[in-house]
């Protein structure tokens, strides 16, 4: 066809009136698809053949078909398509001629060596490379198509693209700017894309991502009225999801919904791992329960494993919710012990107590030793839900008692927040301890001390402190071999109830605060209790507070000595307040402070320096007044 002469353009109109016509160009000027670079191995078709068949490059690359010497027609005895017309691979099936025998021997073979070419037919060979394209195994069909157009001399035709495209889909040796060079030479060659080559290229580019093609290709299906097949549906779908275009992907299989296209497990894995994996929790399970509604789910434990740990690992409570109690429950899946804590923490943070006793109920018939952090989050779902449980909280501190687990102040943080924020339920807690108690559980310290806690936060100073004369009541007392009631060795309060009461006592507007701490620190002498860091610095600010300075110092004293460091706070005060009375230890607290490598500030150094001056100044005005 001459250069000058005009292209004849194809276009729906034209194919419903000549459904058969297919040697329109590829794309019309207008509606081309987006060019690529050409490569340079386009040459002309006059160009002299090599004189042998050259080495098979290991990587796939396509095939410049018009860079063979261009031959007469063959005979009809060749067995090469007599026209470049393509029929889908489902639909044509060739002459099996007079090598039927030799066929059904050979062709259950995965692979055909080369050197076995020349025993098939050209219509065999075509076959051969479109199942190994289709297989992955493109350069078995790349080799079979540089075979067809050196040795056969097969011209361009649409079938040899094809198996060209198709060999492309290999994860790792194809490429979508490979498929795009294919394009490009059929266009060049005059030859036009039928459905199967359009399904083809999506193939591949739903393995390698090229969002631009796929909508030229898109785009040309509609314009030439071409349907897409089942398996284009999926294999757009399976792309959109790899891209991460999960809204447009979600859209597609809407779409597939409204068409009657049924919907492979495959595509739905594709998107819910997907999902998962950008944290999309809701249309995974958005996905995961159409699927179900439609009776189409594939039990797949990997998905439902899966889907269970990214939902409890980043505590999605609903996900997490469906899938325990739609695969765990009935005993169809059965979750690790770390998803299973997972869960548990995702039952804490929502107060779903159901959740978490059949974290719990799971976990026992495994025989799983339960540690503290178990029930820390059961205690925590209690508090967490709506109203919060607060019995069934102070119960779990009773059970952790029972099996050998004392609970500590981390356990009870749930229970303090909350009586921080309803200071009347603190009168309950006492009353859910009494009854816990007379029912026979034994009540552990940390229940005790969370109440006092609560007592003091509100403000309510006395009751914290008759809680404390009342402990000894709560104290299950152990039993001998004659089952005589034994007292345990030391005290049933401990470091952590004097800190809570001196706290209380510690604020400013507390009656008789040092009264109390006395009464306090001979509680500790005489129960045995060894004082901390904190202890001591409540003593100080309590002892500064009531103007008692000596003492307070005495405590700063005895800090150093058992190298305890004050914080920079509790320094300030006290040497703040030598400082007003133009008390010389004021610089021996500067001194400590700074060769512990806890020294105050440089502007607080200042303030501090300067109130000593002033009050040494007044002191001696005072002095001076007296002498006169």
């Amino acid at each position: 066809m001459s250069s000058t002469t005009p292209r004849l353009v194809a276009d729906g109109l034209w194919h419903c009136l000549c459904p058969s016509y297919t040697s329109a160009p590829l794309l019309s000027t207008r509606h081309a698809l987006i060019r690529r670079r050409r490569p340079a191995l386009q040459c002309a078709a006059t160009r002299t053949r090599p004189p042998a068949v050259p080495r098979y490059n290991s990587t796939v690359s396509p095939v410049r078909f018009s860079e063979n010497i261009h031959v007469p027609p063959r005979s009809q005895e060749s067995g090469r398509p007599a026209t470049n017309a393509f029929v889908p691979l489902d639909e044509q099936r060739y002459s099996k001629g007079h090598d039927t025998t030799m066929r059904t021997i050979v062709r259950p073979k995965a692979t055909i060596k080369k050197e076995e070419f020349y025993l098939y037919s050209t219509p065999d060979l075509y076959e051969l490379a479109h199942a190994a394209a289709a297989k992955e195994n493109s350069r078995e069909a790349m080799q079979i198509v540089e075979y067809l157009v050196r040795v056969r001399r097969e011209t361009p035709n649409l079938r040899l693209y094809s198996i060209s495209i198709l060999a492309n889909v290999h994860p790792t040796e194809g490429s979508a700017r490979s498929v795009a060079r294919l394009l490009a030479e059929m266009e060049d060659e005059g030859l036009q894309m039928n459905v199967q080559i359009c399904h083809d290229a999506l193939r591949v580019l739903s393995v390698h991502m090229d969002y631009l093609l796929r909508i030229d290709i898109l785009q040309y299906m509609r314009r030439q009225w071409l349907q897409l097949t089942t398996e284009g549906y999926h294999w757009v779908g399976a792309a959109l999801f790899r891209e991460g275009q999960l809204e447009m992907g979600r859209n597609h299989l809407e779409e597939m919904r409204k068409d009657n296209v049924p919907i492979q497990g495959w595509l739905y894995d594709i998107a819910l791992y997907t999902m998962l994996e950008m944290k999309e929790f809701d249309e995974a399970l958005l996905i995961v329960k159409d699927r179900v509604a439609a009776n189409d789910w594939i039990a797949n434990r990997n998905i439902w494993a899966h889907m269970l740990d990214c939902s409890a690992a980043f505590f999605h409570h609903p996900s997490t919710v469906y899938v325990w109690n739609s695969q765990v429950i009935p005993g169809y899946l059965i979750p690790s012990s770390g998803t299973c804590l997972n869960v548990l923490t995702t039952a804490a943070r929502k107060g779903d107590a159901a959740l978490a006793t059949s974290v719990f109920h799971v976990l026992g018939k495994r025989s799983t030793t339960f540690r503290q952090i178990h029930y820390d989050q059961l205690l925590t779902t209690y508090m967490s839900a709506s109203p919060p449980d607060l019995h069934a909280a102070f119960t779990v501190l009773t059970i952790m008692a029972n099996v050998k687990i004392p609970p500590t102040s981390v356990s009870t943080r749930p229970i303090f927040t909350h009586l921080v924020r309803n200071p009347s339920e603190c009168t309950t807690a006492f009353d859910i301890i009494t009854s816990l108690h007379e029912s026979g559980r034994e009540i552990p310290i940390a229940a005790l001390n969370v109440l006092m806690e609560g007592f003091v936060e509100s403000g309510q100073l006395e009751q914290a402190l008759v809680t404390y004369k009342h402990m000894h009541l709560y104290e299950r007392l152990a039993v001998d071999r004659h089952g005589k009631p034994i007292r345990r060795s030391g005290s049933y309060s401990n470091l952590e109830t004097f800190n809570v009461l001196l706290r209380g006592v510690a604020k400013p507007n507390s009656q008789q605060a040092y009264d109390l701490a006395m009464f306090l620190v001979s509680e500790m002498l005489e129960l045995g209790v060894q004082p901390n860091a904190l202890v001591y610095e409540r003593l100080v600010l309590i002892c500064v507070h009531d103007a008692k300075l000596d003492h307070a110092y005495r405590y700063f004293d005895e800090m150093d000595e058992l190298g305890f460091i004050p914080r920079p706070f509790t320094a300030g005060v006290l040497a703040e307040s030598l400082a007003e009375r133009a008390d010389n230890r004021f610089w021996e607290v500067l001194q400590r402070m700074q060769d512990r490598g806890a020294g105050l500030a440089e502007n607080k150094k200042e303030f501090l320096q300067r109130t000593f001056s002033k009050a040494m100044k007044d002191k001696e005005g005072e002095l001076l007044d007296t002498a006169v």
